[in-house]
């Protein structure tokens, strides 16, 4: 995404892949198939396997795009590692609130500070999403410690401003489930701040799952010359499949039943890497990726078997939303309703492309039939209905698009500000 046209149109690719409803959607970019069919289940359904199995470990590998965003709970214990971009915040809290249950959660993981992997904790913060602990790895790049996004969104996130930064041979014990999170890396610093991802082994009574971050070649070079036991029912594929990952050595001494890629092909083109995917196969992994189901993708290990299920949106789409227009000389949106009823936007947001910045439509906001409703900025000086308490959001001199996403994440559609 050298440029701003290249961008708009990877995001526009995106968007038709999300928005399954739309008319004309083109031919998607699918990864190598899995070695078995998933079958689908609903977020409710979802919510009730975790109430009815508090012996199995539950993974839940959320669709954010290239980025990554793992809700893992084991008994009551639930933990989220990574959050994704920005954009993703609604498809990440569509897939906590089944795996929560109304809970509270007890951990944050930021296995490293890129973007794909932290921008989340700025909406977490902001939504007043809560929980006990906030961890990160103790090595990183590229980053003013003051400035890394785990020690910026910490006091909204945990009540507190520490960060507990974790390492190679540091061990995190899961409440009183009697299941530990072992941390197998990084063990110094790295120059990439890929292979500064935090690599952690959960062990439990339903089995063993390996998560990975965005470790590359050499981190894994340096893990595999460890000499740790890697084996494991379920590994989350570093670096999103991509082929600076995943050796033949790393794919056998891992030996998983499931192997979890977290991507999107439209946005990281050439993932999943098909050497990668042959490479797990050939291990005896069978191989998944969360572009390929609609929220993202549900792993329950239990007594040492793991099975996966794609787990769908649930609620419709919003039929008649539309961006009428995104003015970049006042910085203002205005969000349309072509329908006869009322539209809530309860749940909704905004999200520039250029600037990563996002709005939230605050609860009991909606569109009458046939009727407009504008959002300003701290910029605007014409009049508004809502305020997006920021300032300078639409680019006035650079290729910017505004996204109207629903409470689920799926793109509703999308406004340029023509330049």
């Amino acid at each position: 995404m050298e440029s701003g046209d290249k961008k708009r149109i990877l995001w526009a690719v995106m968007a038709a892949l999300l928005v399954l409803t739309l008319a004309g959607c083109g031919d998607k970019v699918v990864s190598p198939p899995a070695s078995a069919e998933m079958a689908s289940v609903t977020a409710e359904e979802v919510r009730a396997r975790v109430a009815s199995e508090p012996d199995a470990a539950h993974l839940f590998a959320v669709n954010v795009g290239k980025g990554d965003a793992l809700i893992l709970r084991t008994g009551d214990w639930v933990g989220l590692i990574d959050a994704g971009k920005a954009w993703a915040r609604g498809r990440v809290l569509s897939a906590l609130a089944p795996m929560l249950g109304g809970g509270r959660l007890n951990a944050v993981f930021l296995t490293h500070a890129d973007d794909d992997h932290a921008d989340g904790l700025r909406w977490m913060a902001a939504e007043g999403l809560r929980a006990d602990d906030l961890y990160a790895s103790a090595f990183y790049s590229g980053t003013k410690a003051e400035k890394h996004p785990a020690v910026k969104a910490a006091e909204a996130i945990t009540g507190s401003t520490d960060v507990r930064w974790l390492r190679r041979g540091d061990e995190v014990f899961l409440g009183d489930t009697g299941a530990t999170l072992r941390v197998l890396a990084p063990a110094s610093l790295h120059d990439d701040e890929d292979d500064n991802s935090l690599v952690m082994l959960l062990a439990c009574d339903a089995g063993r799952m390996l998560l990975t971050g965005d470790m590359e070649l050499p981190g894994e070079a340096d893990l595999l010359s460890f000499g740790d036991d890697l084996r494991c029912d379920v590994l989350k594929v570093p670096n999103h499949g991509d082929d600076d990952t995943t050796s033949a050595q790393f794919a056998a001494a891992a030996g998983a039943r499931l192997a979890v890629i977290s991507t999107d092909s439209a946005q990281k083109p050439g993932t999943p890497d098909p050497d990668v995917v042959a490479r797990l196969q050939a291990a005896g992994s069978q191989v998944v990726a969360t572009q390929d189901s609609a929220l993202g993708l549900f792993v329950t290990l239990k007594g040492g078997e793991v099975t996966v299920e794609s787990v769908t949106f649930g609620a419709p789409a919003i039929d008649g939303l539309y961006i009428a227009g995104v003015d970049a000389s006042d910085d203002r949106v205005v969000i349309g309703n072509r329908s006869g009823d009322a539209l809530s936007l309860s749940g909704c947001y905004l999200y520039s492309d250029r600037g990563d910045e996002l709005f939230a439509f605050p609860d009991g906001a909606s569109v009458a039939p046939g009727e407009t409703l504008t959002v300003g900025t701290y910029s605007t000086k014409g009049g508004y209905d809502l305020l997006w308490p920021d300032k300078k959001v639409i680019h006035k001199k650079k290729a910017d698009t505004i996204y109207l996403y629903d409470g689920c994440g799926r793109v509703v559609d999308w406004g340029e500000n023509g330049l």
